[in-house]
């Protein structure tokens, strides 16, 4: 009789663990559609035996030894490492195709024209100086072309802005997944300690992850609670050692400005939050400079730049804050901190275009080698309607307000002996189409100076110079290539994350068709265990009600 029980037995856990296999493959095929789940196997193994004299081990059925993920650790670290590059140059290109519909060139109203269009009124009034209209038509060329530097110069100013927004709405981003995470970590311990798997939790948490990866780069360590630990740009994002703890905040630096009395004033964006986020800090230059990290990357406090303080800073004292730089390697907040400072360098080439042709045509039309002199009036000015060139920029300059009031004010004889009709003046000014001027050192030095001859009113050519022209193609150049660059990255990184989610898929995605012929197994196997009860009734039967017992 004791054989009959045990056979029971044997067939009673086949039941429940066909029955088990049943229920997670109806799992399966419920969440066949649902994003980030990896379809789930029974694992079963068979109960230990016993021995019977004369007859050896009899087995004792089966048992459920666990409820496993299929998943590929070492595919998910691939998958996240391309799907950050892909982010970093998703995230430029996105601002790159912008920056190129706004220098639109080549085109017929691109800056390139516009200042052609200059030096050729400037050619023009060489020919015929006492002419009023030719006069006008070099003042409007003028101020059509520093019109048109300065609107380009804004609309930069405002991709700029665009990618620091952006950059703080992915500062946001990365604390709300992060915060998830760390929800998804306590529920996994809760159940992990119950000796339970929380399967469905940790592919939640796995999405999340796949999510953050596309933000920035990072590394993941699992303890034997199954919680991670998080790890970015050499900071600790999100700790288990010390109870699943979020102990930084990260902030973004919205802008940089220099006060009148040389102090610094850095606006921050804490937590992205910019609505009720916004802290100003007011350093001194050294204090400032002393934030300064490696060659590369330059003052961590410029614009767009994220950085990693301290959960417990309080927004006012800098020194306190344990301010670091977050520098992550990629990542869409990587591309979008690349892409503002490439914007940046864009503006400041057109400062240097803007700078080197007020300081050659002022120059010239000043008549004594001074571009600063006002008698006669400078050409270009900028800021306050002066000819100083330290407050030009390719966002301020424009014609001088005098001669747009009286074109009579334009200089174009070679001195105050020569006769009316001398246009000498305007001829080399006409020319400077085609020297060779250091436009890059006005970037960085605004007052930069070329050797001058105002006997020829010419400037000598500078070895390594360009002309404005060329300079000019050589920002369309560098950006063409950039963008070109960041086109070609994201085809590559669409191509080689597509194949990798595919293998992932082939290993973690629910086939369908795989599910229901495991459904059909399980069931037999269950309607099999079904049918060893009934053959075990049945002899009991026999035994007790046919035999006599």
């Amino acid at each position: 009789m004791s054989g009959i029980f045990s056979t029971f037995n044997t067939a009673k856990r086949g039941m429940f663990a066909q029955q088990q296999a049943i229920n997670t493959t109806g799992h399966n095929i419920a969440n066949a559609n649902t994003e980030g789940f990896s379809r789930q196997r029974v694992q079963l193994v068979t109960t230990p035996g016993y021995s019977l004299p004369n007859v050896g081990m009899v087995g004792t059925g089966v048992d459920i030894a666990d409820v496993t993920r299929i998943r590929d650790a070492y595919l998910d670290v691939q998958i996240r490492l391309e799907k950050g590059i892909a982010g970093q140059y998703q995230a430029r290109l996105e601002i790159l195709e912008q920056v190129e519909m706004v220098f639109m060139e080549p085109s017929d109203t691109g800056l390139n024209t516009t200042m052609g269009l200059m030096w050729d009124a400037w050619q023009e009034l060489a020919k015929s100086p006492e002419n009023s209209n030719a006069r006008t038509i070099v003042k409007e060329n003028s101020k059509i072309f520093t019109e048109n530097l300065n609107h380009l110069y804004q609309q930069l100013d405002s991709l700029k802005n665009d990618s620091i927004s952006l950059t703080e709405k992915k500062a946001m981003e990365i604390h709300s997944i992060l915060d998830q995470i760390k929800s998804l970590n306590d529920q996994i311990f809760k159940i992990t300690i119950k000796n339970e798997k929380p399967n469905d939790l940790m592919d939640q948490r796995d999405l999340l992850m796949d999510k953050l990866s596309a933000i920035i780069d990072f590394t993941s360590v699992e303890d034997k609670y199954g919680r991670v630990t998080i790890k970015s740009g050499g900071k600790t994002l999100l700790q288990t050692e010390k109870g699943n703890e979020m102990p930084f905040q990260l902030s973004v630096v919205r802008s940089v400005k220099t006060l009148e009395d040389g102090n610094i004033q850095v606006t921050l964006v804490r937590g992205g939050d910019s609505i009720n986020g916004i802290t100003t800090l007011t350093m001194t230059k050294a204090e400032y400079d002393s934030y300064a990290v490696d060659a590369d990357s330059g003052s961590f406090l410029q614009e767009g730049a994220v950085i990693f303080n301290d959960v417990s800073w309080d927004g006012i004292n800098h020194a306190d804050g344990n301010l670091a730089i977050f520098d992550v390697k990629h990542g869409e907040l990587r591309g979008y901190q690349d892409i503002s400072a490439e914007v940046a360098k864009y503006q400041d080439q057109l400062n240097g275009l803007a700078r080197a042709i007020a300081y050659a045509v002022n120059t010239i039309h000043t008549g004594d080698g001074n571009p600063d002199d006002p008698n006669p009036v400078s050409f270009f000015v900028g800021e306050g309607n002066s000819g100083d060139i330290s407050k030009i920029n390719a966002g301020n300059i424009k014609v001088n307000e005098e001669i747009l009031k009286d074109v009579r004010l334009i200089n174009t004889r070679k001195s105050e002996d020569s006769p009316e009709g001398n246009g000498e003046r305007a001829l080399a000014i006409a020319q400077l189409r085609n020297a060779r001027l250091p436009i890059q050192d006005f970037i960085e030095n605004p007052n930069t100076t070329v050797t001058y001859k105002e006997d020829e009113m010419k400037f000598e050519n500078v070895s390594g110079g360009n002309t404005f022209e060329g300079y000019f193609k050589d920002i369309i150049a560098e950006l063409g290539i950039s963008a070109q660059q960041a086109v070609r990255m994201v085809e590559n990184q669409e191509a080689l994350t597509g194949q990798l989610l595919q293998r992932r898929y082939s290993i973690s995605g629910v086939s369908i068709d795989e599910e229901v012929a495991n459904l059909i197994q399980f069931q037999h196997a269950y309607q099999a265990n079904a049918n060893v009860i009934s053959t075990l009734t049945a002899m009991l039967d026999t035994i007790i009600n046919r035999m006599g017992v």
